[in-house]
């Protein structure tokens, strides 16, 4: 993966995005970047968005609405990902809605070795019996 770098202000807050490597080294001509980025840049890894829990969810009040906002870990500029639990009433909307699609795929007939799956609630699907 291509090194990232992104701009910080005069308090060390990251602005804008981050950009490649390649575009600075246009923008910087002259500057040695075996020694660490220009001045007023910082280094930046990209991290992908975690895998999520069957009740989980990003939380898009935060980062413009992405759930991920750029933060200084250990010295790198990182995405960081603001995951948050769902609420009950979310929770229930999602189990309904899975068991609403079983039992459609079940109406349909073409399924029917699938009629003794039991819903679990621990992952929000259905398990083959035991």
């Amino acid at each position: 993966m291509e090194q990232l770098y992104i701009k910080v202000n005069g308090e060390g807050l990251p602005v804008d995005h981050p950009h490649v490597k390649a575009n600075l080294m246009q923008l910087y001509p002259d500057h040695d970047f075996s020694s660490g980025p220009p001045s007023g840049w910082s280094e930046f890894e990209r991290v992908d968005q975690p895998s999520l829990g069957p009740y989980e969810k990003i939380d898009i009040s935060v980062g413009n609405g992405s759930g991920v906002v750029y933060s200084l870990v250990d010295g790198v500029f990182k995405d960081v990902w603001h995951v948050v639990d769902m609420t009950a009433e979310e929770i229930t909307e999602k189990q309904n809605a899975v068991k609403s699609q079983w039992a459609e795929m079940l109406a349909t007939g073409n399924f029917t070795e699938l009629n003794d799956w039991v819903f679990d609630e621990a992952t929000c699907s259905y398990k083959a019996p035991a």
